[in-house]
């Protein structure tokens, strides 16, 4: 049943994408309007204003509240963008994201070596997967993403359809270290992109640093993956040329990550992301409630872990 609906809610979406894009951003307009006249109809307002006033403390409030509305608008565009996506082909798509740097990777992927890009919740992330039109020449080669599964089956499917559009392959997390294993043993080079700015889980906390001007826990999973496999890193960023047009830089982070000091990827991908957002703030994705788990909750958590299961938490690697 689920996969009948889905492919119901892809056929009418697919007609209304159908559209110019002019004719989509004028619901966003509309929309907007609306959210502003109706306070309560922000999508997690509360978390909004609070994400915004802790991580720049510096900024006034009039400075964050046209961030805040300049946020909104852009959450709503990307709306629209993403049902644009269903019908678009490859000219559209790499008119409107512009990715730099892949042909480095190209070069690299035919000379044996594998990587992980790096990206934020930025811009229209779900735009990135197109860059595997990039790789259409390169011989034994996957393009991917690591994909965290919804709980409802039909929007999972949906979103499963739309995010393979263009040839990349959709991950689930647990089976990625597998599956790249799968790919190297087989002669096979990757490039897998990880979006990592989002709030981790207890048992995966094993770093905590300072990230927009507070103390946050982060992912690290990425990184023990590619220390173990020795992969390069690169980061993808994002940024907005006008309204529908989009940028994307990808440049190498580490060229080699096996004999890296502890965290040392992770690190650096928490800075340049810091970056990427300072620069453009109304781009990130703000509703995402990033900083719900406090360091001070982590370590009662450990505390009422059994030793055994504690020492193992512990061991990053």
């Amino acid at each position: 049943m689920a996969k009948i609906l889905s492919s119901i809610l892809y056929g009418i979406i697919w007609v209304i994408s159908l559209l110019p894009l002019c004719v989509l951003y004028l619901f966003a307009d509309i929309l907007w309007l609306v959210m502003y006249l109706c306070p309560p109809l922000r999508y997690r307002k509360k978390i909004v204003r609070k994400n915004l006033s802790n991580s720049f403390p510096d900024k006034d409030t009039k400075w964050l509240h046209r961030t805040e509305r300049r946020f909104y608008y852009q959450f709503l565009c990307q709306i629209m963008e993403s049902v644009k996506t269903v019908s678009v082909g490859e000219r559209w798509i790499k008119r409107h994201m512009e990715i730099t740097g892949c042909e480095r990777i190209v070069e690299q992927a035919r000379h044996g070596r594998s990587g992980f890009g790096y990206l934020g919740h930025i811009g229209n992330w779900e735009w990135i997967p197109s860059m595997m039109l990039y790789f259409k020449d390169v011989d034994n080669f996957m393009g991917g993403q690591v994909y965290h599964k919804l709980e409802n089956h039909t929007m999972d499917l949906f979103m499963y359809r739309l995010r393979s559009k263009f040839g990349t392959e959709n991950i689930q997390m647990e089976h990625v270290m597998r599956k790249l294993i799968e790919c190297r043993n087989s002669g096979r080079t990757f490039f897998i992109g990880m979006i990592a700015d989002q709030v981790p889980l207890w048992w995966n906390t094993h770093l905590w640093m300072q990230f927009m001007n507070q103390n946050t826990p982060v992912f690290t999973g990425t990184e023990r993956i590619s220390r173990k496999l020795d992969t390069q890193v690169w980061y993808m960023n994002i940024t907005k040329k006008r309204r529908g047009y989009y940028r994307c830089d990808i440049t190498m982070m580490f060229d080699h990550t096996k004999d890296l000091p502890e965290f040392a990827v992770t690190e650096r991908y928490m800075q340049m992301l810091e970056e990427n957002i300072r620069n453009c703030p109304e781009l990130w994705l703000w509703t995402h409630n990033r900083w719900k788990r406090s360091y001070e909750g982590y370590q009662e958590w450990l505390r009422n872990l059994p030793k055994s299961n504690r020492e193992d938490k512990l061991n990053f690697n």
